[in-house]
């Protein structure tokens, strides 16, 4: 046990030391805009971080061969828990007029990925910008999963960890690619990163503006520092540079792996990349034609390319507006809205149940089905031609239904705060699957207005739930969890 919280030790060092250089590129931001206060406050952060990270060290190791599960859920929970919680008092102290439940939904909006935010994005000064955008980054690709490539771990402890922090099914974290690649997982993140940025400033984005919108866009958490007026109105360009990348975050990164590996069998049997691509098209096409159906007079052209880039946005939980929706027909906002839930793919930084999890409900469903047809048959549940145990389709089939009960707890507690119930529901959603952004408001604004400090604590939580899928979170207040394992 005691190597196990030496451990642990070693792992909150390394993240506390981690997010401690992440302040480094937002102070020399903040030097550069003349932002001293801003300067002040995030040296205070990175010296507490840094601090705090050493003194950890000093008590930490990294030769454990096994540790516990529960351990492993406590290590990524409070590890993100902790983080959460210094950011929030960077925003509190470095932001004026900011209240602290603000705060706290700022600092887990920066972390989840989700494009919320309870104030306007002018208010913020550029370096705290940029230290969002990176917190965004960040979380999208895992803490745990950085300090994992950092340290040498025995496989089990390693797979383990990035099991709880990484989304996705348990059937698909079995995988040897999911084991043994968090170095090419970071790298296949950060090209990405660097593409983006380098095609956002040569279709003339200012380069600061382009950094930010890399930044956060690959994490899928919109664009919280541009308003959504101004996203209306950029060039075609600049919008499908957005799209593709938000596809792209949205998607399984093992799929990015097998390409490096050029294991194109792989990506042939790969039914979740199938089934997402063939949702979104789908989609993209009924949303046109309702639109065109509702307004023969609009431009088609037009139409179809603010109907893609709108579905992308939505259906990556990227969650920015790139097109006018307020004028949409109700079918449209229904269609959307529910594949919402779905999110993305699996090992992705996108929110959402996952499409590998519901590719699986429906051939629970079928199977079902078959058996009552033909009882006795001989029949597997596969997914990529490969077999799934029978506990690890129940355990996929749960947590949708676990996500649905979470989402409608979120809607009733937000409903307490005088909210309305239309909007109860909406914020859930958007919170939950780390969106950010209600589909079908007229402006598309992503700035959470009219709640209180209450409501805000129970949107963070929905967006801390909606990153960590839920259980970790939830077993912190089981009694069990916390009985020491001589006493089980």
């Amino acid at each position: 046990m005691a190597d196990s919280r030496r451990y642990i030790l070693n792992m909150l060092s390394l993240a506390l030391i981690l997010t401690a250089v992440a302040m480094v590129p937002p102070v020399a931001a903040s030097l550069a805009f003349g932002e001293s206060h801003s300067v002040n406050v995030m040296m205070c952060g990175m010296l507490f971080c840094a601090g705090g990270g050493i003194i950890l060290s000093s008590f930490g190791g990294s030769t454990v061969t096994d540790i516990k599960p529960r351990t492993m859920i406590m290590t990524v929970v409070f590890t993100w828990l902790l983080l959460i919680l210094i950011s929030s008092f960077v925003f509190y102290f470095a932001v004026p007029g900011i209240g602290p439940a603000d705060a706290f939904m700022e600092s887990c909006a920066s972390w989840t990925g989700t494009a919320a935010s309870s104030f306007d994005s002018g208010m913020l000064p550029s370096g705290i910008m940029l230290y969002r955008s990176i917190l965004n980054w960040l979380g999208g690709i895992g803490i745990i999963l950085l300090c994992l490539s950092i340290i040498r771990s025995r496989r089990y402890v390693g797979a383990g960890l990035a099991a709880i922090e990484i989304p996705g099914p348990d059937f698909l974290k079995d995988r040897p690619e999911f084991r043994s690649n968090y170095r090419m997982f970071i790298m296949i993140y950060a090209a990405f990163t660097l593409a983006q940025f380098i095609l956002l400033a040569a279709g003339g984005m200012p380069l600061y503006t382009a950094l930010l919108s890399a930044l956060s866009n690959s994490a899928s958490a919109g664009l919280h520092h541009i308003n959504n007026s101004v996203i209306t109105s950029m060039p075609a360009y600049i919008k499908g540079i957005f799209t593709l990348f938000a596809f792209l975050a949205s998607t399984n990164i093992l799929i990015f792996v097998f390409i490096c590996r050029r294991q194109f069998a792989e990506i042939k049997n790969s039914s979740e990349l199938k089934f997402r691509a063939g949702r979104i098209a789908i989609s993209i096409v009924l949303v046109s034609i309702l639109i065109i159906a509702a307004n023969p007079a609009q431009d088609a052209v037009k139409v179809i390319g603010d109907s893609a880039v709108s579905v992308v946005s939505f259906l990556s939980t990227s969650g920015y507006i790139a097109s006018d929706m307020s004028s949409w027909p109700a079918g449209c906002i229904i269609l959307v809205m529910l594949q919402l839930f779905i999110g993305g793919s699996a090992f992705s930084s996108a929110g959402g149940f996952k499409d590998a999890r519901l590719i699986v409900a429906l051939k629970s469903i079928s199977y079902t089905l078959y058996r009552h047809i033909h009882p006795s048959s001989v029949r597997t549940l596969t997914f990529d031609k490969k077999p799934i145990k029978s506990d690890r389709a129940v355990s996929a089939n749960l947590f949708i239904a676990l996500f649905m009960i979470t989402y409608l707890l979120g809607a009733l507690l937000l409903s307490l705060d005088n909210c309305g119930l239309y909007n109860a529901l909406c914020y859930s959603q958007s919170m939950l699957t780390c969106t950010g952004t209600c589909i079908g408001a007229a402006s598309g604004s992503d700035v959470v207005t009219g709640f209180s400090s209450f409501g805000k604590f129970v949107m963070g939580m929905l967006m801390i739930c909606g990153r960590l899928e839920i259980y970790p979170l939830m077993m912190l207040f089981f009694r069990g969890f916390w009985k020491s394992d001589a006493s089980v």
